[in-house]
């Protein structure tokens, strides 16, 4: 019998075997033969390989909790970038993984949807100690919809942050909320992690009108008092630790700052005022572009129609528009229709990524940006994805958002039932308690399946050959997945829809 050669799987700790997902996709099969499929797997996905040897051309294997056999031919030992658009509703929440196995979290949305996709992801159900590695947040700007759901995510123990990223404009109580203004700048910029421990520390930030932010912060200091807060900007470059001489698979993959755009005033580096607090913390979002091998993609928080037409006008006085440009963009400010128009056909993506929710008065996304969006993006067919739209699928709808509605009033009746019980004497340790417990972990796994992958739209790339991929609404006789495949034309110098 002949067995996997080594070249096609890695060898973790304790001996586990593992390799990852060919491009576009790849199925686990039932068995050895036949075409019947236990799961659609796609473009990078983690497999833990559980014997060696072929049979009919095939390995037995498990991943995402289903058992079978996938082709040998289809596997691969390299990992792959994954840009996760996570569902979180209204706002925006993306989590990056790179190639090396490091971990970004771009926002977080308002909710817990953040915290509850952590969760499904990483299988913290019962683990009470942090993960083996650390996270790196990024929060583009001091809106709740990008911050606030943070909360559970710092409170979360298995999670731990070596690095909070952010604009420099710290949202606080007072009559100035962003910091000192001087000549229509905002030069009382929070730069520093010496800066931000100091604002941190000091309570009247966290008490009150405006406090939130500062309280979220907060949250992240209390968890981890060596924690490192510093603000990026376009001075900067690009972030620590990923400059363009980072390599990873032989391949560049670096992180560029291209905003916000600093200025120094009487010797301090400042941020324009438009003396429109929202615009101000909206137009200078943090913008960073991830670049591994050919593959560029943008986010860009919620940069607005005002400052995008400045940050339009300073690549272009500076002859540098071409930074702008990118394969894939999440669409500054969810769809919103105050946009610069030149400033999306600067980007000129493949591909956009709107990230929006339900319930909100803002009617996200709008008609205009849509539009700007497919005639700005580059080539023949530009796409663009809605997390709002990716959301509907058979999951969720059919009475399955009256189900999640059930589980989370049947979770409240259980945590009031433990209550009652600890009150009346009861050991948190008594067998009554633990199986309410048991129940409630059981119903949140079913409500974080629901209510966080779902909408979920996939980037992955080796650098070359990328996908962007949603679930269908119902599983087709092809798969589960929605894919669409760009490779690098060397012709184009860009990524190509290929048809």
């Amino acid at each position: 019998m002949s067995h996997l050669d080594n070249t096609r799987y890695n060898q973790g700790p304790n001996e586990t075997l593992y390799t990852f997902a060919g491009y576009p996709s790849i199925k686990i099969y039932k068995s050895e033969t036949g075409s019947a499929w236990a799961n659609h797997l796609l473009f990078g996905d983690y497999i833990r390989i559980k014997s060696l040897d072929i049979v009919n051309g095939r390995v037995k294997a498990k991943s995402r909790n289903r058992n079978g056999w996938v082709k040998v031919n289809e596997i691969q030992r390299q990992r792959v970038l994954e840009v996760n658009f996570v569902d979180i509703g209204q706002g925006d929440g993306c989590h990056i993984v790179t190639p090396d196995d490091q971990h970004i979290i771009v926002d977080a949305g308002m909710t817990d949807n953040m915290n509850r996709y952590l969760t499904w992801r990483f299988y913290l159900y019962y683990k009470t100690k942090p993960l083996p590695f650390p996270f790196i947040s990024v929060i583009s700007h001091s809106d709740k919809d990008h911050y606030k759901g943070f909360q559970q995510v710092f409170d979360n123990k298995c999670i731990r942050f070596s690095h909070v990223y952010h604009n420099g404009l710290v949202e606080r109580p007072g009559p100035e909320p962003l910091g000192t203004k001087e000549n229509g700048y905002i030069t009382g910029l929070v730069e520093t992690n010496d800066q931000m421990n100091v604002l941190l520390s000091d309570a009247n930030n966290r008490t009150g009108t405006r406090s939130t932010y500062c309280k979220t912060l907060y949250k992240a200091l209390k968890a981890n008092p060596n924690i490192r807060f510093e603000s990026l900007a376009r001075k900067d470059e690009f972030m620590e630790g990923f400059s363009d001489n980072n390599r990873i698979n032989d391949q560049e993959f670096s992180i560029k700052i291209l905003g916000p755009v600093t200025k120094e005033v009487n010797g301090k580096d400042a941020l324009k005022s438009i003396s429109n607090l929202g615009k101000d913390k909206n137009g200078h979002s943090v913008i960073i572009k991830v670049h591994y091998g050919k593959a560029s993609i943008l986010l860009g928080g919620d940069v607005n129609t005002e400052f995008g037409e400045i940050l339009h006008h300073y690549y272009e006085q500076n002859n540098i528009l071409d930074e702008l440009k990118v394969d894939v963009a999440k669409a500054c400010h969810h769809g919103s229709n105050h946009f610069y128009y030149k400033f999306i056909e600067d980007i000129n993506s493949a591909a956009t990524v709107i990230s929006s929710g339900d319930d909100e008065s803002y009617a996200h996304p709008r008609p205009d940006a849509i539009g700007a969006f497919g005639k700005c993006g580059y080539g023949v067919k530009p796409l663009v994805f809605s997390t709002e739209l990716a959301r509907s699928n058979k999951e969720i709808t059919f009475g399955k958002l009256e189900t999640i509605a059930k589980y989370f009033g049947t979770i409240k009746t259980k945590k009031e039932e433990i209550k009652a019980l600890k009150e009346a004497g009861q050991s948190a340790d008594s067998e009554e308690i633990k199986k309410l417990k048991k129940k409630i972990t059981d119903l949140n796994k079913k409500i974080n399946s629901f209510a966080t992958k779902f909408g979920m739209i996939n980037l992955r790339t080796d650098g070359k050959k990328m996908i962007i991929a949603q679930k269908y609404e119902r599983d087709s006789a092809s798969g589960k997945w929605d894919i669409h495949q760009l490779e690098y034309s060397e012709a184009t110098k860009r990524f190509e829809l290929k048809e």
